[in-house]
């Protein structure tokens, strides 16, 4: 993608809807060769009554796209362990993805999923 070193970056993803998901991911991002390495944080079935909440690894890749609204696509893939808050105890792991379309200021949509919990976000950076 281009000759910089390792950088950080961290994005909220925020679906917008009563019951839906929301999330924080950081990672590295190695602009030679793509590769993506982080960790997200967030909220299943926000809004609702105990909702309960994910930490995820996820590693992937980012590309170039060359469009104009839309500079780079990534998609990460790893697992996340969801944990119920108190009165209900417990937590599971669960398979994890996310991708995004965004510009130049990391602005733009995507989504992830958290075993069967799939949410449509808009993707802003978080400074």
């Amino acid at each position: 993608m281009s000759d910089e070193s390792l950088y950080l970056v961290k994005l909220q993803f925020q679906s917008g809807v009563v019951g839906g998901g929301s999330m924080e991911i950081q990672f590295a991002v190695d602009p030679k060769t793509g590769s993506l390495n982080g960790r997200a944080n967030g909220s299943i079935q926000e809004g609702t009554q105990h909702s309960p909440h994910f930490t995820a690894s996820a590693s992937g890749h980012m590309h170039a796209t060359g469009y104009n609204d839309v500079t780079k696509v990534g998609a990460l893939t790893g697992q996340a362990v969801v944990s119920f808050p108190p009165p209900a105890i417990g937590s599971y792991q669960s398979p994890f993805t996310a991708s995004f379309g965004v510009d130049n200021q990391w602005n733009g949509k995507g989504s992830f999923s958290v075993g069967e919990n799939t949410y449509q976000c808009k993707v802003s950076l978080i400074d």
